[in-house]
């Protein structure tokens, strides 16, 4: 204990050197030198950042938001901020808690406000579960990050979301381990919906946006895309080209309440001053109340990642340790961060905040998108971490450059190519035809050139190769997501299995990571929804194999927290 007093004197000591500008302007210098050296090797098009200490804000913009055009990075230039809504939709919920005078808490059932029509998959989770079962991820459902890929056609609302919600499979027991997924928070969204009335990206506008001042940030697919003017244009590393993505994989709806923000440098700075003003505007205006907003950040779920990098292997430990609303709960070095990561395609940001000390640390980035450059922004914050907390940084351009190395090693490059075949299909009819989720939506198997066929999912589309393994393909996507398949130098295909031979014909096909999501022949998204429960194996639960690529990068993905 007189550890820890120690150095948050010495701290403090230090914030007062630094509070009335927040960095000198060597230390500007420096940084700028080392972000721009690290934007070089690590071929980062566009990155903004944003640092606040008290009341003082430093915002920067880096390299280019439009490469085609040689338009610069403003503070005020947009990027998709990913899972960092995550907490700007758990504000709006805490705001909308506040005003039930108590009738609506953190441990309120979920089918009390949605209804009794409302179901999840089964009786238990319809019975039992809490707001902070949806908030902590530890509802036990399946992530479904393809169908969010695929997409869903632009008439498919929040509350049609509410109705098919029981056709979410579950792939854990409830309540019983931690794992990431970004439709629970959709489905905040939705409560939001009802509790204000109004639209989820209308109640986002009017109850934070415009109080903070965020005149700049938009809900991408909403009020923005990605190719729209002030928007840092995506980029993607395909086949080691750097790439313009299509704008279209840039709408999630319906789940923009758990990751589809687009914000700026400015706009960030000021929601971090919110955040540490305990939820009081700048005009001291009391949004939501201290005694609410602060259990988002409590420690409310163990989570299992780890660190990223901890000694002795590492000079300095970064540990994450848990969950809360919409926060990881995290310690750098000796002290305790509130901090998050989003991911969304080509865009990866970073939030991390040192509630103790006053201190917000913001970084975005509009690409490449491949996993070599995922932890940058992560690299980044380290630096200037360090400088507010008047250590020597333990990295500089040629160590993040190298990063893991010169402590730790990386993975060569991924290949999961190595079985498929590219041989005739034999009997093409048993597989073509449509195959359904009430769900995810549907898949349409073709008969492609000479004896191959291809699979067409929403967006994702491309040629199913076949393999040594009977009934089982690598699907090698086509644009507008190429990406996936051909990220750096990378082959990532994607396992399809055909199982349920019956008349001459499959009646299922089943892909997808760490998860597999199942669809049946016979079924489809647009017919007539019948509200019963699911069987299980035709719910998505009863294949779960994987090639061993595809388990490292889901654990890879889980390791640098790689989200939404």
């Amino acid at each position: 204990m007189m550890v820890w007093s120690l150095q948050a004197l010495l701290f403090i000591s230090a914030l007062s050197v630094v509070s009335a500008r927040i960095f000198t302007d060597e230390q500007v210098s420096k940084l700028e030198t080392f972000v721009e050296g690290v934007m070089k090797c690590r071929q980062i098009p566009g990155q903004t950042v944003a640092v606040v200490v008290e009341d003082e804000t430093w915002v920067r913009g880096f390299g280019l938001a439009d490469i085609e055009q040689g338009v610069n990075v403003t503070k005020d230039t947009l990027f998709g901020i990913g899972s960092l809504t995550k907490a700007f939709t758990t504000t709006l919920l805490a705001m909308m808690m506040d005003e039930s005078n108590g009738s609506i808490t953190w441990t309120t059932k979920v089918k009390d406000i949605l209804g009794p029509d409302f179901a999840f998959v089964d009786e238990e989770r319809t019975g039992k579960a809490t707001l902070r079962d949806l908030l902590t991820h530890r509802a036990g459902l399946h992530p479904a990050k393809y169908a969010i890929s695929a997409g869903f056609p632009q008439n498919f609302t929040l509350a049609e979301l509410q109705k098919r919600f029981r056709y979410l499979p579950e792939v854990h027991s409830f309540r019983d381990v931690y794992e990431y997924n970004n439709w629970p928070y959709a489905l905040i969204g939705r409560i939001v919906e009802l509790l204000s009335g109004e639209p989820f990206e209308v109640t986002l506008e009017k109850r934070l946006f415009k109080p903070l001042g965020m005149k700049h940030s938009r809900v991408l697919g909403k009020t923005i895309s990605a190719n729209d003017t002030g928007m840092a244009k995506p980029y993607y590393n395909v086949e080691n080209k750097l790439v313009l993505t299509d704008p279209s994989v840039y709408d999630i709806h319906p789940l923009d309440a758990g990751g589809g923000i687009a914000s700026s440098a400015e706009d960030m700075a000021k929601w971090m001053h919110f955040l540490l003003r305990q939820g009081v505007t700048e005009d001291n205006v009391t949004l939501v109340d201290y005694t609410t907003l602060v259990e988002v950040f409590k420690f409310h779920e163990y989570m299992p990642y780890g660190a990223l990098a901890s000694k002795p292997k590492y000079p300095v430990m970064n540990l994450e340790y848990g969950y809360g609303y919409a926060w990881y709960l995290s310690v750098y070095k000796e002290y305790n961060v509130s901090m998050h990561t989003g991911e969304l395609n080509s865009y990866t940001s970073y939030i991390k905040l040192y509630r103790d000390f006053d201190i917000g640390i913001f970084v975005s980035e509009s690409g490449p998108g491949s996993t070599y450059a995922s932890f940058t922004e992560n690299l980044i914050s380290f630096y200037i971490s360090d400088i507010l907390l008047a250590d020597e940084p333990w990295l500089n351009v040629s160590t993040a450059c190298s990063y893991p190395q010169p402590w730790g090693t990386w993975l060569s490059t991924l290949q999961n190519n190595s079985d498929v075949t590219n041989t005739d299909v034999e009997c093409l009819d048993c597989y073509i035809g449509k195959y359904g989720h009430r769900l995810f939506g549907d898949v349409d198997v073709k008969k492609g050139p000479g004896a191959s066929l291809e699979l067409f999912y929403g967006r994702l589309r491309g040629s199913l190769n076949t393999t040594d393994k009977e009934a089982t393909f690598k699907l090698d996507l086509w644009e507008p997501f190429r990406f996936y398949a051909r990220p750096g130098n990378a082959t990532m295909l994607v396992e399809v299995i055909f199982h349920g031979f019956n008349n001459g014909k499959y009646s299922f096909v089943v892909f997808g990571y760490p998860h597999t999501m199942t669809f049946t022949r016979g079924i489809s998204f647009y017919n007539e929804i019948i509200f019963t429960t699911i069987n299980p194996e035709i719910s998505g639960q009863g294949v779960e194999e994987m090639s061993s690529f595809l388990l490292v990068f889901a654990s890879l993905c889980a390791a640098f927290s790689i989200l939404y």
